[in-house]
């Protein structure tokens, strides 16, 4: 079946790259949002002359979970500032660990009481529902914010955000996916919030020692190709040992590994060995995310959302809410104390819209297994949820930079 389902993995990679330049110029549309519509009117059209698109949920998991999050995790790893995640790391860690946690309470609670006769009264769908809403795209924030004195800052804030919280949220996606399939399991916060920490902190040790490990094997050769082919068996290899060998987060331990990997390379490889590795990964990335949005593309129906709009509606706001609560009530109060470097109302705001839904969300949503109760009206509300991040937030975020920056340099009262 992967045969059928490979030929349209192809055709996304190849529209990305002939729709990639016009659309950046574009404001009213995103790669991302063509790529869903490509692919929804492609699977339309060969489904309709009675072909196969060869989409499974076991294809689709193992899809995601052993091809294109380790790819998307290891490359946002690796291209991050570090200095500015060492500057910011208290604002970066408060976002995306225990806020998350916050932020993951609140839009479930949202979510249950709104909608939870539709989960037959059940806590843990809304629970997962959650946790996948958290998840941010780190590839949707760059550049939008311009790059220019506060949105500079802010910008980097959620970069850093973004590629911790979405190794978390994958690891509470999949404790709380294993437990509800678990017969008998507790589906309780300290059991969940124990684990959590446990495979969370391990995954992460486990990449660092890969990492540092792979860097004193290949340090002797001076061969970039050597090099930048070694960080693609760690990525790989990393979160294939962490998941399945030892039971800990896979998605943590690549994130670990490509941090500690990266750190370790420029201290003794050349700018032009670092700048082919950064060019390799980026056009791994760039893969990577056109065929998880043209596939997502393939996999929505228009029932989906004729069945299940309020419930997307839902999904919005309770993502929406609990942003702007672990904002306002989290990020703006932790930002007061001493040394960390106080965030303004219009910071505030951008971080609030700049949390983007997109390649990550998107990804669990895809592989979530068909066992689980109400599978597919928590894909749907993920799928919602993403689509109007992706459509409203990108557009609207460099309108309010540039409307902060001109209240600030020119102002009329």
């Amino acid at each position: 079946m992967f045969g059928n389902l490979l030929p349209f993995l192809m055709f996304g990679i190849l529209l990305a790259a002939i729709l990639s330049k016009p659309l950046a110029r574009a404001r009213w549309i995103t790669l991302p949002i063509a790529l869903v519509a490509l692919g929804f009117v492609s699977s339309e059209i060969w489904v309709g002359l009675g072909m196969d698109t060869g989409l499974r949920w076991q294809i689709l998991r193992d899809l995601v979970f052993y091809l294109l999050l380790p790819i998307l995790i290891f490359d946002a790893a690796i291209r991050i500032n570090v200095r500015w995640l060492q500057r910011e790391a208290v604002l970066i860690a408060s976002l995306s660990m225990p806020l998350l946690l916050v932020a993951a309470g609140v839009s479930a609670i949202i979510v249950y009481v709104l909608i939870g006769d539709a989960f037959g009264g059940i806590w843990a769908p809304a629970l997962l529902i959650g946790a996948m809403v958290r998840a941010t795209d780190p590839a949707m924030i760059s550049g939008l914010l311009g790059g220019n004195g506060d949105s500079r800052r802010v910008q980097h804030i959620l970069e850093g955000e973004s590629l911790i919280n979405d190794a978390t949220t994958i690891t509470l996606f999949v404790l709380i996916s294993a437990l509800i399939v678990s017969p008998g399991a507790e589906i309780g916060v300290p059991a969940v919030l124990g684990r959590f920490a446990l495979v969370l902190l391990g995954g992460a040790a486990v990449g660092v020692a890969l990492g540092w490990a792979l860097d004193l094997v290949i340090a002797p050769a001076d061969d970039k190709v050597l090099a930048t082919s070694a960080t693609l068996v760690l990525a790989f290899s990393s979160f294939w040992i962490s998941e399945h060998v030892l039971g800990l987060s896979g998605v943590v331990a690549t994130l670990a590994a490509g941090l500690t990997i990266a750190w370790r390379q420029r201290q003794h490889r050349s700018e032009e060995d670092i700048a082919f590795a950064l060019d390799a990964w980026q056009m791994l990335g760039f893969c990577a995310n056109a065929m998880l949005f043209f596939v997502v593309g393939m996999s929505i129906t228009l029932q989906m959302f004729l069945d299940h709009w309020l419930a997307m509606l839902v999904g919005v706001l309770a993502a929406a809410v609990s942003r702007a609560f672990i904002v306002f009530f989290g990020v703006g109060p932790i930002s007061r104390l001493p040394g960390v470097g106080r965030l303004s109302l219009r910071e505030q705001n951008l971080i609030l819209w700049g949390g983007i839904r997109g390649a990550v969300g998107i990804a669990l949503a895809l592989s979530l297994s068909v066992d689980i109760p109400h599978w597919y009206l928590i894909q749907s509300v993920v799928y919602g949820v993403a689509l109007f991040s992706l459509l409203v937030q990108p557009p609207l975020l460099p309108r309010l930079a540039a409307a902060g920056a001109r209240k600030v340099t020119n102002p009329q009262k």
